[in-house]
């Protein structure tokens, strides 16, 4: 998933931009910052004047789906990019590897939340010597803990994808092996 790491730097490189405001704005309304967090930007267009075999890569990982919209350029293919004008997140897998994202298009009239796949965790893998486990409900509510800096050393959060605790979750809880308390947050 080699692809996604630099695609990831690049949506951080695209939050830090100065003609991102739309997006800070965003974050800033719900408590966010992208300066604590990992979190980028993808405006959509990171397909834009790439040639054919970069686009078929992100193709594959789910990044990019082929499009029927009209184009100036009868020979060019039509893409729409995975969590276009988005919010990124980066899940990871044991290795600490970007293997997902979750998206939040916040643009829509109805901010719409999503995942490129259903692999990995967010925010990591807790460390095996975590005491507390809190599991949260949605990325961006386990990203609002992490910044509030309210966790304690040896205590670890992860979100739960769509709702659902998935073998990964699991896997990562089982490891913990002086774990003494899981706090489930609800909404």
């Amino acid at each position: 998933m080699e692809n996604l790491e630099m695609l990831f730097q690049s949506f951080e490189t695209g939050i830090r931009s100065a003609k991102a405001t739309k997006p800070k704005e965003y974050l800033k309304n719900i408590g966010l910052d992208y300066a604590e967090l990992r979190i980028g930007f993808n405006s959509g267009q990171f397909h834009h004047n790439r040639d054919q075999e970069f686009k078929d890569r992100f193709e594959a990982l789910g990044m990019l789906k082929k499009s029927d919209a009209g184009v100036r350029d009868d020979t060019m293919t039509p893409y729409t990019a995975f969590g276009r004008y988005g919010l990124i997140f980066p899940l990871v897998d044991k290795e600490n590897r970007i293997v997902n994202y979750f998206a939040l298009r916040f643009k829509l009239e109805t901010p719409k939340e999503e995942y490129l796949n259903s692999e990995g965790i967010y925010p990591t893998y807790p460390n095996t010597l975590t005491k507390r486990l809190y599991i949260a409900p949605t990325v961006i509510d386990c990203a609002s803990l992490m910044q509030s800096k309210t966790l304690e050393n040896r205590e670890a959060v992860i979100a739960l994808h769509n709702g659902e605790l998935l073998p990964q979750h699991l896997e990562a809880i089982k490891a913990l092996h002086e774990l003494e308390e899981i706090i489930i947050i609800k909404r």
